[in-house]
């Protein structure tokens, strides 16, 4: 899914990902960007990194629990590639 800015429609569209991510005991964050598992010292540190790497992308995090993460698996959602 993509869309524009209604402020400036000149401006090229953002496409829109999820972002699964998970508190790990350490006190990091786990995040699954395109298929791959990256560390994160916190959601600030996420963030910055994910505009700088994809600054063409919305994105919407998504925060896996010990409650979600079987229906999220079940959906593939942690084998998305982004291709």
């Amino acid at each position: 899914m993509t869309h524009s800015s209604p402020q400036n429609p000149d401006l090229p569209a953002l496409t829109e990902r999820k972002v699964y991510w998970q508190a790990e005991p350490t006190g990091d964050l786990s995040a699954c960007v395109a298929g791959q598992v990256e560390m994160f010292r916190d959601l600030h540190e996420m963030r910055i990194y994910l505009s700088m790497t994809y600054p063409d992308t919305a994105f919407e995090l998504v925060e896996v629990t010990e409650d979600t993460w079987q229906g999220f698996y079940d959906q593939g959602v942690f084998f998305d590639d982004w291709s």
